[in-house]
Parts: C-alpha cells; structure tokens; sequence
C-alpha cells in the first residue's frame, strides 16, 4: 500500500482520535477510542508509535486517527 492510497475504515470499526504529545508527535488516545457510525475515507500515514495501530488521516479534513489495518479495506 502507498502513502497515498485512499483505504475505507468501515462502519463499525474501532478508531482512536490523536492528541500531541512529547516533542509534537501526534499518539493514538486509546481511551477515547469511538465504533464509526459511517465509513470513512482515509490515507495512510507513514508514522510510528501507535503499537498495533497505524495512523490514518481523515480525507477532508485536518484529522488523524488510529486504527488497526486488519479492518482496513482498499479502495
């Protein structure tokens, strides 16, 4: 998968929101994590840190979110 692929988050899917943290990278707030009520368009990040989660952000919009990529599915 490219940097630059747009991938669906499905409905029903965990995410996590980010927030930013020690020298301004951004990590998955995995208490706060939300099931999508939608799908959701997204692009890879080519980020580290999230532990089983890789980060996504929102297409659209100036967001990212966590999620595992076994729920991801390629468009």
């Amino acid at each position: 998968m490219k940097d630059t692929d747009i991938i669906i988050i499905p409905k029903g899917a965990r995410i996590c929101p980010s927030e930013q943290g020690h020298n301004n990278f951004y990590y998955p707030l995995r208490n706060k994590g939300a099931i999508l009520t939608q799908d959701l368009q997204v692009s890879t990040l080519p980020w580290i840190g999230g532990g089983s989660l890789k980060a996504y952000r929102v297409v659209g919009e100036h967001k990212v979110v966590w999620a595992d990529s076994a729920q991801l599915d390629e468009i």
